[in-house]
């Protein structure tokens, strides 16, 4: 099931964008239980609107080039949690977290943040996977799922995107590669609460 009609928006409204030709084949889906994904939600007070009872985020990862920023691009803001950690973008308006990318534009995945999507039913397809289920902050009985077959989709499509040259058509690099907004590293202080369970 192939949809145009899948988009994402922010809590407040202010930031909306849309996943053109997004559905099971083109993205994986399934719930990340790191740390640091726990910690970027905790670091926006997000945590308990965007990740489940262990602390799991759903995330429907994809292409950045599928990726169209239809309202508010104003309001994208990026932080790190380390000085080499991935890009973590959000809307700053509400502090609602979008999504996830590499630092640069040539690993080309988005890891968006399945909480602030609206889909069609069984449009993004089931959850396929459940990472780092050892980190999550109550034991997760459901199986792990094929993590062999996500890694092997996600290079897949990571290298489809090199050589067609798709990774340069990203909302989120400008044409030096760099990101569009200034990358902010979260402080020491704010590292520590933000790790704090």
């Amino acid at each position: 099931m192939m949809s145009d009609a899948i988009s994402l928006t922010c809590q407040c409204g202010s930031f909306k964008a849309r996943l053109r030709g997004a559905d099971a084949k083109n993205g994986n889906h399934g719930v990340c239980y790191c740390v640091d994904c726990q910690a970027f939600a905790r670091h926006l007070v997000q945590l308990d609107r965007v990740a489940d009872a262990a602390g799991g985020t759903e995330i429907y990862q994809t292409q950045p080039h599928r990726f169209e920023i239809t309202e508010g691009a104003a309001h994208l803001a990026v932080l790190r949690l380390s000085p080499k950690g991935l890009n973590r973008w959000y809307a700053a308006c509400c502090n609602t977290p979008i999504c996830n990318t590499p630092r640069s534009p040539k690993v080309a995945f988005a890891g968006v943040v399945a909480a602030n999507i609206t889909a069609p039913d069984g449009a993004l397809g089931p959850i396929r996977f459940r990472y780092k289920r050892e980190s999550a902050l109550h034991p997760v009985s459901e199986p792990a799922g094929n993590m062999v077959g996500f890694v092997v989709k996600t290079l897949s499509a990571i290298l489809g995107e090199r050589l067609s040259g798709r990774w340069r058509d990203t909302p989120f690099f400008d044409d030096g590669g760099n990101p569009v907004v200034e990358p902010r590293v979260i402080s020491r202080e704010e590292k520590a609460a933000a790790y704090t369970r």
